[in-house]
Parts: C-alpha cells; sequence; structure tokens
C-alpha cells in the first residue's frame, strides 16, 4: 500500500461536536497551561458540524510499504529497531495539531496512532511516514488525545515495531464570540454562546484599578450558564471584558480558550425611543438622552440592503433623515457612545433598534412634490418646487411652551408685501409675509434678529409668537415663488 500526505482514518465515532471560527491559544502536551492575557447579538450557542476525518500532512513524499491486514499486523520488537524519544509540540490551534521527534536509528519509517479521549476506548492506527512530524487538521475543538508514535523496519515484508511513545495534548477551547452588553445605570449584564464541551467560563475584566490588564474575575463552573451580571460597577465609568471557555483535562490541567474584548461603560445603555414618525419621505426618530453619552451614531439600511450604513453623528436626542424611497421599509439603530481615556477611544452602549416605512404624505395627506418643509426641532425650512429644493434656511419658530408654532399641514392663504403685524403687546412691519394659519402664525422676514439667531437653540426661550421668523434673503425667495394654496407642512 502506498502511503504518502493523506488521510487513512481518524475520528470514527466522534459526536457533534461545536465549532467557531476564531483564533485560540492552545495547551499542547499535559504539562502546559494557558496564562492570563489582556458588542448585541450573539448565537445562543456556538454552531455545531458533523465530524469529519481530519486532513494529515507529514514531511515527506510518497515511501513504499508493505501491505497491512488485520490477520497480519505489525510485529513488536525492540530488538530490531530502537524506541521513539520524547514527542514535542510545534504548533497550536483549536483545530490542528503539529508535533515531532527525533530521528531513531536504522528505522525505515514511523507508524502513527491517535485515540481522540471522549469517543475512543483504544489506539487507532492513523499514518505511516518516512518523516519526523506530523499535523493533524481539522479536528473538533476542546478536545482530548493521545498519540504514540512507533519506529518500524521492514524486514521480508514483515514490518517490526519498536517500543512507541505516548503524548497526551488537546486542542484549545474554542475562542468564545465578542460578548453582548445591557448595561443600566448600576450594573452591566454580559451574555455569551454556550460551549457545550467546556466544563465553564472564565471571565476577565478591566478597569482604572487593574493597571491596563485583564484580570480573572469570575469563574462560571456550568456550560450552560452564559450570562453574568456585574453589579460591582459605576456609573460612567469604562470596563473591558472578556468570556474565556476553559475544560480541565490531563490531571487538572486547564486548558482555557481566547476571547474577544469588549469595552462599555456603566449606564450606557440602550436609548429609549420616545417617537418616530415619516412624512415627505423622511423619517423622524427622537430618543431619551442618554445623560452619560457624549453622541450618538446613527446607522440604517433598506430592507432589501444587506448592512448598515453610518447616516450621521449626532450630539441630539433627534434625527431627522434626507429624503428616502417612498414606500420603502427602512432599519435604524442608535448607538450611544462616550469618549474615554487620554485618546478619547469612542466606546459604544447597546443600540436601539427601529424600522419605518418611509410616506411621501404629511399628517395623511397627500402633499405633491411643491411645498414648504418646517422642522422645529431642526430649526430649518425648505421649500421644494416640482421636488427639487429651491430654499434651504435656518428659521427661529415661537418660543417654546409659550407661543410654540404649530404643527400640521397647511396651505399659505395670505400673501402680502409689505404687511403690518401687530398682536396685544406688539406691531411691526415685515417685508414679506406668508399666512398659513387662520391664527395668525405665518412665515416672514425678522430685521431685528443677527444671523446668529437662525436655527440653533433660539427659540427655546427667545422665539416668536408663533411665526416662523426667516432671514430676508430667503423669504424673498419663497414669496417669490410661493402662491396661495402652497402646502406648509410643520413637525
Amino acid at each position: 500500500m502506498k502511503i504518502t500526505k493523506k488521510i487513512i482514518s481518524l475520528l470514527m465515532a466522534l459526536t457533534i461536536f461545536v465549532s467557531v471560527a476564531l483564533s485560540v491559544e492552545l495547551s499542547a502536551f499535559a504539562s502546559d497551561e494557558v496564562t492570563q492575557e489582556t458588542q448585541t447579538e450573539i448565537q445562543t450557542e456556538i454552531e455545531t458540524t458533523a465530524p469529519t476525518d481530519p486532513t494529515v500532512d507529514t514531511t515527506e513524499g510518497e515511501s513504499e510499504f508493505p501491505s497491512e491486514d488485520e490477520k497480519n499486523p505489525p510485529i513488536v520488537d525492540e530488538t530490531r529497531v530502537g524506541k521513539v524519544g520524547k514527542l514535542c509540540k510545534d504548533t497550536k490551534s483549536e483545530n490542528s495539531i503539529e508535533f515531532y521527534w527525533a530521528e531513531v536509528e536504522g528505522a525505515h519509517g514511523y507508524r502513527i496512532y491517535y485515540k481522540n479521549n471522549d469517543v475512543d476506548s483504544d489506539y487507532r492506527f492513523l499514518v505511516a511516514t518516512t518523516g519526523t512530524s506530523v499535523t493533524l487538521k481539522d479536528l473538533p475543538h476542546t478536545t482530548p488525545f493521545q498519540f504514540k508514535v512507533a519506529a518500524f523496519v521492514i524486514e521480508d515484508g514483515v514490518i517490526y515495531e519498536g517500543l512507541s511513545q505516548v503524548g497526551k495534548t488537546a486542542t484549545q477551547p474554542a475562542k468564545t464570540p465578542t460578548p453582548t452588553l445591557k448595561s443600566s445605570a448600576s450594573t452591566i449584564k454580559i451574555s455569551w454562546s454556550k460551549n457545550s464541551k467546556a466544563d465553564g467560563y472564565r471571565i476577565y475584566r478591566q478597569d482604572a484599578k487593574t493597571n491596563g490588564k485583564l484580570v480573572l474575575y469570575k469563574t462560571i463552573k456550568k456550560n450552560t450558564t452564559t450570562t453574568f451580571e456585574d453589579k460591582k460597577v459605576s456609573k460612567g465609568k469604562a470596563y473591558n471584558y472578556q468570556v474565556r471557555a476553559y475544560r480541565e483535562m490531563y490531571e487538572n490541567k486547564t486548558y482555557i480558550g481566547d476571547g474577544s474584548t469588549l469595552r462599555t461603560v456603566c449606564g450606557l445603555a440602550t436609548p429609549k425611543l420616545a417617537s418616530c414618525t415619516s412624512q415627505l419621505r423622511r423619517v423622524t426618530i427622537d430618543w431619551n438622552n442618554n445623560s452619560v453619552a457624549k453622541g450618538y451614531d446613527v446607522y440604517y439600511k433598506a430592507d432589501d440592503r444587506s448592512s448598515y450604513k453610518l447616516l450621521k453623528t449626532t450630539s441630539s436626542s433627534y434625527i431627522n433623515t434626507k429624503h428616502l424611497r417612498a414606500g420603502h421599509t427602512y432599519n435604524f439603530r442608535i448607538r450611544p457612545y462616550k469618549l474615554v481615556g487620554k485618546n478619547k477611544t469612542k466606546v459604544y452602549g447597546t443600540y436601539l433598534s427601529v424600522s419605518k416605512k418611509a410616506t411621501s404624505t404629511a399628517y395623511g395627506k397627500k402633499i405633491g412634490k411643491t411645498y414648504i418643509e418646517i422642522s422645529i426641532k431642526q430649526q430649518h425650512m425648505w421649500y421644494y418646487i416640482d421636488g427639487k429644493c429651491y430654499v434651504s434656511t435656518p428659521v427661529v419658530t415661537g418660543n417654546q411652551g409659550a407661543y410654540s408654532t404649530p404643527t400640521g399641514a397647511y396651505k399659505v392663504w395670505q400673501r402680502m408685501s409689505p404687511a403690518t403685524l401687530s398682536g396685544p403687546t406688539w406691531c411691526t412691519t415685515v417685508k414679506y409675509w406668508l399666512a398659513f394659519t387662520y391664527s395668525g402664525c405665518g412665515i416672514h422676514d425678522a430685521s431685528w434678529r443677527s444671523a446668529s439667531e437662525f436655527g440653533g437653540s433660539t427659540y427655546m426661550g427667545n422665539g416668536s409668537h408663533g411665526c416662523v421668523n426667516t432671514p430676508n434673503s430667503a423669504v424673498k425667495k419663497i414669496y417669490q415663488k410661493a402662491k396661495i394654496g402652497t402646502h406648509v407642512i410643520v413637525y
């Protein structure tokens, strides 16, 4: 039988093992022990796949060996060939094992046997090679193995083996995917994926008292426990966490997997939705401000797109999107963040998910493509003609609370130039006047305001009596084009 770098049969009675696409630091032969080292959505359990035969690589090319059969196995004769020396590890990972040994004088080659301690009661023949190293790939993670290697010679077509050398090793526990975090003002809850082959999990934490290092913080002794709530935290403070699966093998030798580091700030919790509406092909989202957050990153995608895109970074707890496709549903994620440390590292909290269908109507009314649009929270006004933006300008709306500009769908019912506006305590003349409510609210210039007053927060204490104060150059352009009956949408 011709033996070369190929699979000869391995792991025939494996149970279904857990696998993850992660890199892991391994312990190889039994004397090793891994030392300590420095999201929002996870799978509940690491994905499992059916067991498959591994790939075997050896250092030599093709060699001719006599055929074997069960009735004529190799004969163990230590007088014909010496014993293989100590087996040494070379590289390590969660799904491969590589080891080597010293050459035995006079040997024609080496026969390698294996045993998966989870499923095998005895050794199985793996491969014969003229080389002095072997790499076994595509192994299950978190699994103990034993190997033995025997030198052999061939005399008159008979294989004679010397005494074998045994080595114990294991694949490392799978790397734990990045956990998810849920933070409140006083706790941080961590959740991670289950590793069904592990004995449990070790949680590492880094904070201001650990000198920049992750240290062992909590040991979970059941692999079915996949959450931990940290109550020893302070609001506004940053913490790093890592979860690593472990398994005790070979006389209490601990094999520990790797984990992804997740950083968060206590209190940087999921924003609470206040409102979500759509009008004029925009989506408007309001959420309750988080006192710990420095700002928010807002991401979005259409239902027919696979990935999110950053829409805006804002310090406000409000967003009014650009024009979207009417009739399409959009998904949004609002993610609070805080800048931490000397380098102002952006640390995120958990995000709020919102979905909304974009509509071209406003307050249930068909508006068409020519209209005036006013956003009170943005303190901004747009004038669209046949779907194209003709004027975009900052404004000052009614003084919040006392004289708030009424929201709703209106139409221009009066236009005058000039016009005298009067009330209980005021009387003033403006150049351009476009009334949209019958109670006296309209769009007009405001010569008494400086340029810096338009937009921003002026309306929160020094706003109008309900009208929309507009810079002279902008209101002039609107007045020249807007007609009686032009739609005015205020929100």
